[in-house]
């Protein structure tokens, strides 16, 4: 698995980057930190304190998670993987600034999902090493962890499926060779190139560039446009008579308006030239997905992977001090296939976060799907469905960016 192939030389890196090197163990409390606001600077800064070399940071995160699905339907419900479910999980966070204008991160994340053989998953979840030029430009390398959209979970159509709806989580992980630059400092914008490599053999999975520009009265736009490259083995299963390999563009729009109180985006992306399965549709509970709307027609998939996603989130806690406890609260939709013939599916997130304490949080989100289609005729004409994701984390030291 070419995530394995990262993983060694990563390790390799920071055997040689901290070798007979004096190190310095950091889990002290931190008053301003609240679990249930974002933390990611990601491409466009430093998550680490780049003045204190040598501090190892340390944090965790434990989660207990119930989710929960229903459907007009008892048969697409009982094509799930799994009705609903009650897991655990625990995030091991390390970062640290190291000499050479170096700095490092890594999240190791343990997953138990209770199942009829329980055993707990460990996934490496963010482990990347980033070297700094003149503090506006960086190279960073592994598993990196990306920030520039203001949607939850929408929003993830140039750079692939890795993170595409997945609850909670903001932040995108993207397995990359990147090279950043920033000038937020002097009202500019941030930019970022990538590679993302394939290990199985080497080769070229698919190149990206994006950009990243804030204003001062409030609005910010990004954009990002990718080439991706489609490959025998992973395509047989969606199209058999896929042979050889295939590339293919994405392209990903946001614009947004930002104040202290919240923020309101509009997002759209999509693909051109592409055949396979639809976007979106590879989550536990995306119902679109047990129909497999495959695109076979490259001249039909930029009308039939057209993504608009629009929502709001407001900061109740940063407003009024009546509502401390409440420190976000948002709502997105999006609409699949909004051109197309074939199909229309339609995707709503609402969702709040409350303080219990700053450092234990109870997350709430309500995901609503409908599906209206004529690509598959032996499924229903509409397809509806509700999940509702209950999740109580708690967190200790204070981790460089948060991954619940």
């Amino acid at each position: 698995m070419y995530r394995k192939g990262w993983i060694g030389i990563l390790l390799l890196l920071l055997v040689l980057q901290v070798k007979a090197q004096k190190v310095q163990f950091s889990l002290g409390k931190d008053s301003t930190f609240n679990a249930a606001e974002d933390y990611a600077r990601t491409s466009e800064g430093f998550d680490v304190d780049i003045n204190q070399v040598n501090v190892i940071n340390l944090g965790m995160q434990i989660a207990q998670d119930v989710a929960v699905a229903n459907a007009n339907r008892d048969e697409i419900l009982s094509a799930l993987p799994a009705k609903s479910y009650y897991r655990q999980r625990v995030d091991l966070m390390l970062s640290s600034a190291l000499p050479e204008r170096t700095n490092v991160y890594s999240t190791v994340s343990f997953l138990n999902d209770n199942s009829s053989s329980p055993s707990a998953i460990a996934t490496i979840t963010n482990l990347e090493v980033e070297h700094y030029f003149r503090k506006n430009f960086k190279v960073r390398l592994g598993r990196l962890a990306n920030s520039v959209s203001e949607s939850q979970f929408f929003g993830r159509m140039a750079l692939e499926e890795s993170s595409a709806h997945v609850f909670g989580r903001k932040l995108f992980i993207n397995d990359a060779l990147e090279f950043d630059g920033s000038f937020k400092k002097k009202g500019g914008p941030s930019f970022f190139i990538g590679l993302k490599p394939l290990f199985k053999p080497f080769n070229l999975k698919a190149v990206y560039a994006g950009i990243h520009q804030p204003f001062k009265n409030g609005m910010q736009a990004h954009l990002i446009l990718s080439v991706n490259r489609q490959f025998e083995e992973d395509m047989k299963e969606y199209i058999p008579a896929f042979t050889g390999k295939d590339a293919y563009f994405s392209y990903e729009v946001e614009a947004a308006y930002k104040r202290l109180g919240g923020t309101v985006f509009l997002n759209i992306g999509g693909n051109v030239g592409y055949t396979g399965i639809l976007p979106h549709t590879s989550g536990k509970f995306d119902y679109i997905g047990q129909l497999l709307p495959v695109i076979t027609d490259k001249g039909e998939s930029f009308k039939e992977t057209f993504t608009p996603s629009c929502g709001f989130r407001i900061f109740p806690a940063k407003m009024h001090p009546f509502w401390k406890f409440l420190p976000q609260v948002g709502v997105e939709t999006e609409v699949q296939g909004a051109l197309a013939n074939r199909f229309t599916a339609l995707n709503i997130c609402a969702y709040c976060k409350i303080n219990i304490t700053r450092r234990m949080v109870l997350t709430y989100y309500c995901t609503p799907q409908f599906v209206w289609q004529k690509f598959n005729i032996e499924q229903p004409d509409y397809i509806g469905g509700v999940v509702n994701y209950l999740r109580l984390s708690v967190t200790v030291g204070k981790p460089a960016r948060m991954f619940l």
